[in-house]
């Protein structure tokens, strides 16, 4: 079963998606149907469905400015009248852009295309459209000392962030700086093994070592080698991301 939400300002329009939707698969269903950017926002920061529909213009601003609240990593199938967006919306997690009125044939074209990667645990939708894949990065070129080596994925906790520094923290405790960002590292290594949790962290399953909740929406994490933070939190909107990668 593959849980879908739409993201439609338009009654009518998201009425006749559902249908055309469940017409095209009836494996897919669609649990929630949202008019706004405001409640997306409310939604996607707890939930995480396995494809979103997203509109361009909702009833109170722009879908873009979703992602400038939270990090959506659900794949998203855009709709929308406006063909000028095209390139904004392949900048997010974009499996197709469907200009409206959408035909059966369009909407049955980008369901096979999201489905032909539905199988893949954390998939890199921007590598998928380009039709490409990429090997997961397995070591570090650093410098330590003014002498470079190599460090190995294996050899690594965690990377953090730290007044606009990257550094590596291996598991021996040592720390290293890099160049690259939290971000551009997520996209280079084995989404099986590692996580970004929040801003500062990016962490490998084997470096977490309790887990334990503070309150009803927020998970404390100890890591070892500690860190020099007492408390390192999941950040809410990654929350339900996270749990989903514990049971991969």
């Amino acid at each position: 079963m593959i849980r879908t939400v739409i993201i439609e300002d338009e009654e009518i329009a998201a009425i006749r998606l559902q249908r055309m939707v469940q017409e095209v698969d009836s494996n897919i269903v669609v649990a929630k149907h949202i008019v706004s950017a405001k409640g997306a926002i409310e939604y996607l920061r707890s939930n995480v469905p396995d494809l979103i529909f997203l509109d361009i213009h909702l009833s109170d601003n722009n879908s873009f400015e979703i992602f400038k609240e939270l990090e959506v990593n659900s794949p998203i199938i855009f709709t929308t009248a406006y063909s000028e967006y095209a390139i904004q919306a392949f900048k997010q997690n974009s499996i197709d852009y469907l200009l409206k009125p959408i035909s059966k044939d369009a909407l049955s074209a980008a369901l096979e295309k999201f489905k032909k990667f539905a199988g893949a645990k954390v998939p890199n939708y921007r590598a998928m459209l380009l039709g490409e894949r990429e090997p997961y990065k397995q070591r570090f070129l650093v410098k330590m000392n003014n002498t470079l080596k190599t460090v190995n994925t294996e050899e690594i906790a965690y990377f953090l962030s730290e007044d606009k520094i990257t550094f590596i923290r291996l598991n021996s405790g040592k720390r290293i700086p890099i160049d690259d960002t939290l971000n551009a590292l997520a996209d280079q290594l084995d989404p099986q093994r590692f996580f970004r949790i929040n801003r500062k962290y990016l962490v490998c399953i084997d470096a977490i070592k309790k887990m334990y909740y503070t309150s009803k929406s927020r998970i404390q994490v100890t890591l070892e080698p500690t860190p020099d933070d007492v408390n390192v939190m999941v950040s809410v909107e990654r929350l339900g991301r996270f749990k989903k990668w514990l049971s991969l």
